[in-house]
């Protein structure tokens, strides 16, 4: 009797186990916008827009942006629900842009400048180059994958991990965001630590989501938009 019980009680262990990561696997992804309220190792308190506090877990997040967090920074965090209510897994954080005071065009803040440049990447997705390629991503993992790469090397001038590829793809077949996560990467800890000139990002842009470099014309042309706004 006490074998079969130990029998049964392993074997709902493993179901569980086996459940969480399923969920994982078959992609319950979870975004929720908030503002820090504390920071303790690789845990993160948020208030959620709606109120609720979250105690999220950043070990799945890479260093630099774990380093980035502070109290009182607004983030949207993307990741899986944790195992209880009000528990959450981090795959991804991402910290809002700079305030308009610091954010005004005599700045020289690298938040200011992403934030100058990222109102130009609905139209870098929604243009004809690249149409056609977003729409070749919808369920087609090796075009996911290939995106992913191209992506990183853009913006981060790196190989992704396996872990990143496959969880971008992951995300990306899921939800059908390409603007969503062309604007994470651009908005990342990662890149903006690069300190990049808004000529510079405007290239990556070309380089991450075209897959090419601007011509000299291509980037005045975006860097007059962005002036005359």
């Amino acid at each position: 009797m006490k074998l079969a019980m130990k029998t049964l009680l392993a074997l709902v262990v493993v179901m569980a186990t086996a459940g969480g990561a399923w969920a994982q696997a078959a992609g319950s992804w979870q975004k929720v916008h908030g503002q820090v309220q504390a920071v303790q190792g690789s845990q993160l308190k948020v208030k959620a827009d709606d109120g609720r506090m979250i105690d999220v877990d950043m070990s799945q997040v890479s260093q630099s942006v774990q380093a980035a967090m502070t109290p009182n920074v607004g983030v949207t965090v993307t990741g899986f629900p944790g195992p209880a209510p009000g528990r959450m897994t981090a795959r991804y954080i991402e910290q809002d842009n700079a305030g308009p005071a610091s954010a005004s065009v005599g700045s020289t803040s690298p938040d200011a400048t992403i934030a100058r440049v990222v109102p130009l990447v609905p139209q870098f997705v929604d243009s004809p180059e690249l149409r056609d390629r977003a729409a070749g991503l919808q369920g087609n993992r090796d075009a996911a994958q290939r995106f992913v790469s191209q992506l990183y090397r853009g913006f981060f001038e790196r190989e992704p991990s396996e872990q990143e590829r496959n969880d971008w793809v992951s995300y990306l077949l899921q939800s059908r965001d390409v603007r969503g996560t062309v604007e994470n990467f651009l908005k990342s800890p990662e890149y903006a630590k690069k300190g990049k000139s808004e000529q510079q990002i405007i290239t990556d842009l070309y380089e991450a989501v075209l897959g090419r470099a601007p011509s000299p014309d291509e980037v005045r042309g975006w860097q007059d938009r962005i002036a005359q706004r």
